[in-house]
């Protein structure tokens, strides 16, 4: 009992140590589902909204926001954005929908919201939210029950490279979305053999 204690105390004292720069995220989908089937399933061509807000960003050693990343599981097409992020208070400069874009560190990124820093090049924005994007995704054309899966990825200065002395570089992608492809049963008539 003692050593489960000892080992309960590390994991929630790791945790206080470790807070990432992240803070309170919410997410919305509509529709939740394909008219008639549970939460989280989805028939083919079925077209999904969602809406994705961090409430705060807490650039830790100026370590600022740079890049929303949405993460596709292999069931989805069609990836469009309707609403950017905002920037309040933040650096001078403005949110772009990038598809691919290749950070100087040399981190891969996209498809998703990346920031221009007009006054820093490769620099974040010093914003601290809250931040708000929204995008909409169809489920792809299949035969099988696919997994469906949706993440949102959060990257800062110290992921793409512009800034060194960042702690929050290992800020978990949130899960948005994990449904199925709900496929619809194929009837057959009888088959007469004469």
């Amino acid at each position: 009992m003692k050593k489960l204690l000892y080992i309960l105390f590390l994991l929630l004292s790791l945790d206080t140590f470790g807070q990432p720069c992240l803070g309170t995220q919410n997410t919305s989908i509509v529709p939740g589902n394909s008219p008639g089937l549970p939460l989280g399933q989805y028939t083919p061509g079925q077209v999904i909204t969602l809406t994705y807000t961090l409430q705060s960003f807490n650039g830790i050693n100026i370590n600022w926001i740079h890049a929303f990343q949405i993460i596709l599981g292999p069931g989805f097409t069609n990836l469009t954005p309707i609403t950017a992020p905002g920037n309040p208070a933040g650096s001078v400069g403005n949110w772009v929908w990038d598809l691919q874009h290749t950070y100087p560190a040399g981190y891969n990124f996209g498809p998703g919201w990346r920031f221009i820093n007009t006054g820093t090049a490769g620099w974040g924005t010093s914003s601290n939210g809250p931040f708000t994007v929204s995008f909409q995704v169809t489920v792809g054309p299949t035969c099988t029950p696919d997994n469906l899966s949706i993440s949102m990825e959060v990257l800062d200065d110290c992921t793409t490279g512009g800034w060194a002395n960042g702690t929050c570089c290992t800020d978990s992608p949130i899960l948005m979305l994990l449904g199925s492809v709900s496929v619809p049963l194929i009837i057959t008539s009888n088959i007469n053999h004469f």
